[in-house]
């Protein structure tokens, strides 16, 4: 990136984060973006188990490979911790974390290429829940899959960190969940790429759809699809 592109990205990044400090409250959310989210309502994402959204919903069925699948997010809050879990359809009563707790720093896009299956539920519906925990309380969103034999998935374009996005465990984790043999869910990283050890690349085609986001979430998203300063997309 030559000198003045890096200097103009900069004022860009500058007046964007400043809009977005502007902006209401009400707006500080995440989106679930990878995999296909059951739906997203800014004002009832407080609402256990699924953001507002019927829990039992099979609209959009994410094949999800025992290998491990991507979990991408926007979120406009810069400190949140994350669970990430999920239930079989015949007991949504029963979560189980898939991976152990992540601890994020900076706001933004944020990535998780690759989050293991349970080997047991081959072939069984199910449902992932991503919660949120930041200074609002506890945020929800779900996704309806089902569990396959299979490697690792790709990971698309679009799953990526922002620039200013950190990603480690939580060191107070006390659950069940262990890191994935061969390497950890998620890595501490300041380079913009996904938070991972896995091999997927994130390769290098934004989308060009954005997601239903709330106002803050938008001018964010927005920010790091086209004025990523890392050089890692």
């Amino acid at each position: 990136m030559t000198k003045g592109r890096l200097q103009l990205s900069k004022s860009i990044r500058s007046v964007c984060l400043a809009v977005a400090a502007a902006l209401p409250l009400a707006n500080a959310h995440f989106v679930l973006q990878i995999p296909t989210s059951l739906g997203f309502s800014d004002i009832n994402e407080v609402q256990a188990p699924c953001g507002g959204f019927d829990i039992a919903s099979r609209n959009k069925v994410t094949n999800w490979p025992i290998g491990g699948y991507p979990i991408g997010v926007v979120s406009t809050h810069p400190n949140a911790h994350w669970q990430i879990r999920a239930a079989l359809l015949e007991n949504t009563e029963e979560f189980v974390d898939l991976i152990p707790n992540i601890v994020q720093d900076g706001l933004g896009n944020f990535c998780l290429t690759r989050v293991p299956g349970i080997a047991d539920w081959v072939g069984k519906d199910a449902v992932l829940q991503v919660v949120q925990r930041a200074v609002d309380g506890e945020l929800y969103q779900c996704a309806a899959i089902k569990f396959v034999e299979g490697a690792t998935a790709s990971v698309p374009g679009n799953c990526r960190n922002g620039s200013s996005v950190v990603a480690s465990i939580d060191p107070d984790y006390t659950g069940p969940a262990t890191l994935p043999t061969g390497g950890s869910a998620a890595t501490t990283t300041t380079t913009g790429a996904p938070a991972s050890t896995s091999t997927g690349s994130s390769g290098t085609n934004k989308s060009v759809h954005p997601p239903m986001l709330g106002l803050l979430a938008t001018v964010i998203y927005l920010f790091d699809s086209l004025f990523d300063l890392s050089g890692v997309l």
